[in-house]
């Protein structure tokens, strides 16, 4: 649903981002590393050594490129639904049993936003059951204008789609949002979409190939709220 041109209006007249958009794995939960851990144990099985070193080339794709990249790398032959499914099963487990951590500042975050009415927006490359699990386990606040997950469109991260089409929800141009981002998959499809990316680095460390492309790069996303708290108390 888009802001109404009343919402939209009084939202501009207030310092940028007039809206935020929110990657999620590795952004709002450190759920890549537990997809890295369970790679590790599944990978013996498929290919016969730990798989969890993959994940730093596929972060922010869906799962059409995951396939695409592992067909490439291991061949067409790589059982990928059952890898899939085997890694899948591990991390749902986990999920349910031990709960998932969640990355430093992102509930004073979500607060802040909300209480300053900043339209927020999640985009994820995870699928819709993921992400709703995701968001209930954590019991992250109903907070997003609009959720897009990565089966829900046709294209995914390093593509602009999913940004794109996050901004044409909410109505605003790309330069009026920010988007938040700790993969260098993401950022690429941040700047491609002409969105400003805030780059919070989780397992990706190493942010070289896209070190002309962020707007800034943060150490938590409590640093993220009071950049943006800044810029709304001058």
């Amino acid at each position: 649903m888009r802001l109404n041109e009343i919402e939209a209006s009084i939202i501009r007249r207030r310092p940028w981002p007039h809206a935020v958009i929110f990657d999620m794995d590795g952004l709002m939960y450190r759920t890549e590393q537990m997809i890295r851990e369970a790679w590790d144990i599944v990978g013996p099985e498929v290919v016969g050594y730990p798989l969890g070193n993959e994940i730093f080339h596929t972060m922010g794709m869906n799962r059409a490129l995951r396939v695409a990249y592992f067909e490439k790398k291991f061949g067409k032959d790589f059982p990928y639904a059952d890898f899939e499914k085997k890694y899948k099963d591990i991390v749902t487990r986990k999920k349910r049993t031990e709960g998932i951590p969640v990355q430093e500042g992102l509930f004073k975050l979500l607060q802040y936003l909300s209480n300053e009415k900043i339209p927020m927006v999640l985009a994820t490359g995870s699928s819709s059951v993921h992400t709703y699990l995701n968001l209930a386990v954590t019991r992250t606040p109903n907070v997003f204008h609009t959720v897009i997950c990565g089966d829900m469109v046709r294209a995914a991260k390093p593509d602009p789609f999913i940004y794109r089409l996050a901004c044409q929800k909410l109505g605003m141009k790309p330069e009026e949002t920010l988007v938040l981002e700790d993969s260098v998959n993401g950022v690429k499809a941040g700047y491609a979409a002409g969105t400003p990316v805030i780059m919070v680095p989780d397992l990706q460390k190493d942010t070289s190939e896209v070190d002309d492309l962020y707007f800034r790069k943060m150490g938590s996303l409590l640093e993220v709220r009071d950049f943006i708290r800044s810029r709304y108390q001058v």
